[in-house]
């Protein structure tokens, strides 16, 4: 099965990859050189279907087996945030030069993953460790409850775990515990994620939602609500406040204050300033998207 949906402006593939880590994280994977993105989710029975995302043609494609086509574009629109608008964010950066020229090159969607539920518990995994010990965890997650050993789990194939069973074979510490409670939760319809991602909720109420499930604080929640397109806050965590030290010396116990005031007149697209700041050495020219001649 093949989605082709049109490219919105501004639009980068590369840039939206990566935007952040997920495209680090499997099931992902990147190929930079040849412009492809890689991930596999639950068949449904069937095992893993693998589905592979490029720009062919001026259209952003996506291709599975096994995926029905609606789906599949739901699948496009989401990974790649095609549903959000970013006018507000352009005419709240426009009296930033340099924020709003990177907004304009790159634009501000985040790369999501398939599921609100993968894109969380990942979250969840980022919090007070490494990156390697974050992909450490998806990894075996995977391993232990994906589909094929590919798919990131469901999350009834992860409600079906206790928490020891995930702590000793995913090692996941504390986290564990959290993954349990918010896995049964998601699996019984106890919570409906869905209700995270209605515009009409507001970002302050979206934020002690979050952070009234087990293990999730602020950072993780704030986190969460970057890649769902929320930037009323910035997520800070310790690469943050050392990527804003090296931009812009000072001690590190005025850090939050200090990105606190810089960002402040950004309002609700605070965050989004801070991110784009921030990460502005991951993209310090726009790649040209690869040109795929049509399949004859």
């Amino acid at each position: 099965m093949i989605s082709r949906l049109s490219l919105p402006h501004p639009f980068s593939f590369d840039a939206v990859v990566r935007s952040h880590g997920w495209y680090d994280l499997p099931p992902f994977s990147y190929d930079r050189a040849e412009g492809v993105l890689t991930t596999f989710v639950d068949a449904g029975g069937e095992g893993a279907a693998r589905i592979t995302f490029r720009v062919r043609n001026g259209k952003l494609e996506a291709r599975g087996d096994g995926t029905d086509a609606r789906a599949l574009r739901e699948m496009v629109r989401r990974v790649f945030s095609l549903d959000l608008d970013f006018a507000a964010a352009c005419r709240s950066l426009a009296a930033a030069p340099d924020l709003a020229r990177s907004l304009d090159r790159r634009g501000a969607r985040m790369l999501r993953a398939p599921s609100l539920f993968e894109d969380a518990v990942k979250m969840l995994f980022t919090t007070n460790c490494s990156w390697a010990a974050t992909r450490g965890m998806v990894e075996r997650l995977i391993t232990l409850a994906g589909a094929g050993r590919n798919a990131f789990p469901s999350p009834a194939s992860v409600a079906k775990l206790s928490s020891a069973a995930l702590a000793s074979r995913v090692r996941c510490g504390y986290r564990a515990k959290a993954l349990t409670i918010f896995a049964r939760r998601v699996a019984s319809r106890e919570l409906d994620l869905s209700a995270w991602e209605d515009p009409r909720l507001s970002s302050e109420d979206l934020r002690d939602a979050i952070v009234a499930e087990h293990g999730f604080g602020p950072y993780a929640a704030e986190g969460l609500m970057r890649i769902l397109g929320r930037h009323d806050f910035f997520a800070l965590d310790s690469w943050t406040r050392q990527q804003y030290r090296k931009f812009y010396p000072g001690r590190a116990s005025s850090t939050d204050g200090a990105i606190a005031r810089r960002y402040a007149r950004f309002g609700a697209h605070r965050g989004l300033a801070l991110w784009l700041d921030m990460t502005k050495d991951w993209h310090p020219e726009e790649r040209p998207e690869p040109e795929v001649s049509r399949p004859k």
